[in-house]
């Protein structure tokens, strides 16, 4: 009999929060250059601005939170950065590449690139493939520091976040900008300090667990929204970046506070068992009907916003639903196994978290 370990249904209604929110971003655009070209006066755009500093913290931790789970160790080092090399590369060159390619041939897209620089996509950040690069350097680093039994104590987990928060200060500080970033290491110094921060919430539960510790998170928290809303309508005087002052203070706090609320809704613990798959693909649902509605003559902000929404969220799920059948397309563009689960025997659940 096989045992594997039973979801934690509020962490994946989480999870399916989170990837909602992050095709709702890309839906709208970073900027006004970007996906549906919203003003920067617009609701969508402020909608963007209120939930910029929570989107991809909470889907950091929330894999910091799980591979605490079943974290690397001496004995398996080698073998489990193999398969996040399978996991996050190979969609990496076979997913990030069939849609370089679409944007470098398809009219209407609104950046294109050279074909002839592809190659790129492996050595520097593409697009919202930057996430793959950088996720990749935090496990690296993680399964090191935990083949060590360097973050096993309170103490030692809380001297690796600061040490994390304090890399991330010399990124922002004294590396320049003009320094190509290569493999997404600017990427992987922000997300780590989330990445530990879900390592620690599920690995010293008491840390978390205590009252006027969350009571204390949520008034920061709140009191951090508030400001964000204070500068966004010009009280405050005050630039905010996503790694660093308040904007950081917002993620961190914002996702203990999160993933302390336990709430579980069904059809979002539904849509987070794809999200990965979602993260892959929904540029290509968002985009293309985009470009559709507006090839057809509909340039309305709200129809062009709830299909690009939809089909960025369900076509990934049937895409999924197809790639899983066949070994080569299940290990090329979801980076699983090339056995395919789905044509054994379901496996009982007998191990709760």
């Amino acid at each position: 009999m096989t045992t594997t370990l039973k979801k934690d249904t509020s962490i994946e209604t989480l999870r399916g929060l989170a990837i909602i929110l992050v095709v709702i971003g890309h839906v709208i655009g970073s900027d006004s250059d970007g996906g549906m070209k919203v003003a920067d006066d617009s609701f969508l755009r402020h909608f963007y601005f209120t939930f910029e500093y929570l989107r991809m913290p909470l889907f950091t931790v929330i894999s910091g939170w799980v591979y605490a789970l079943r974290p690397a160790n001496s004995g398996n080092l080698l073998g489990f950065n193999v398969k996040k090399i399978r996991r996050l590369f190979l969609p990496l060159i076979f997913v990030g590449g069939t849609y370089y390619i679409l944007q470098a041939i398809i009219p209407g897209t609104n950046f294109s690139y050279d074909l002839a620089d592809i190659w790129r996509i492996l050595i520097f950040p593409y697009t919202f493939y930057w996430y793959l690069q950088a996720l990749f350097i935090v496990f690296l680093v993680m399964s090191m520091i935990d083949s060590f039994k360097l973050a096993d104590s309170v103490k030692s987990w809380l001297v690796l976040l600061l040490f994390s928060i304090a890399a991330l200060y010399v990124r922002n500080s004294f590396i320049p900008e003009t320094l190509p970033n290569y493999f997404g290491f600017k990427g992987g110094l922000y997300l780590m300090p989330f990445f530990v921060l879900g390592v620690g919430i599920q690995r010293f539960k008491n840390i978390f667990e205590n009252k006027l510790f969350n009571w204390l998170c949520a008034i920061l928290l709140i009191a951090g929204l508030v400001f964000q809303q204070f500068v966004w309508y010009g009280i405050i005087d005050y630039e905010l970046k996503a790694s660093s002052g308040i904007a950081l203070l917002i993620g961190l706090i914002g996702v203990i506070v999160c993933l302390r609320i336990h709430f579980t809704f069904k059809w979002l613990v539904w849509i987070g068992s794809y999200a990965y798959t979602i993260y892959l693909f929904h540029s290509f649902g968002t985009s293309g009907t985009r470009i559709l509605l507006h090839k057809i003559g509909i340039y309305h902000t709200v129809p062009v916003f709830l299909f690009s929404l939809l089909v960025g969220i369900f076509l990934p799920v049937i895409v999924e639903e197809i790639c899983d059948r066949f070994s080569l397309s299940r290990l090329l563009f979801l980076g699983r196994s090339l056995k395919n689960p789905k044509s054994t025997p379901l496996k009982l659940k007998t191990t709760s978290n």
